[in-house]
């Protein structure tokens, strides 16, 4: 499958890579189709919407920065990408990417929730005060 993109040109993805998002992404609630890749090998991808040329997400894994992040929502939250719990699923992070790497910071409250085998995701709304917005990757 082609999608356009503004930051690589058209790219072509496997089908295998592209996720319904039934709720869309917070800001985002209507677009529902996004691809994930990662243009070289390293901690972070791409999530790229197939719908909006101009919106892509850097994302990543949240356990290789932060070993204890746990996401902890109701097995309800999951019913609509068809999970029972999020063990079962793959969790990443919304980054953000400033002018200096070093400033890095993790949407930790608003992770992403895929589920491989049905091709579906949603991004949760957490509630637990230890985690915020902008959490940076590079602490000090």
């Amino acid at each position: 499958m082609k999608i356009s993109t503004t930051r690589f040109g058209e790219i072509e993805v496997a089908e295998g890579q592209v996720y319904a998002f039934p709720e869309g992404i917070l800001g985002f609630a209507d677009l529902k189709r996004y691809a994930v890749f990662a243009p070289k090998a390293g901690p972070f991808q791409w999530l790229q919407s197939a719908e909006m040329p101009s919106l892509a997400f850097v994302v990543t894994d949240p356990s290789m920065f932060f070993p204890d992040y746990r996401v902890q929502v109701r097995p309800e939250d999951l019913a609509a990408i068809r999970l029972s719990d999020t063990a079962q699923g793959v969790v990443l992070v919304i980054l953000t990417v400033p002018r200096d790497p070093k400033e890095i910071t993790a949407n930790l409250v608003g992770p992403l929730v895929f589920n491989a085998a049905e091709k579906l995701a949603r991004q949760m709304v957490l509630a637990d005060p230890k985690y915020a917005t902008k959490h940076r990757l590079f602490p000090g």
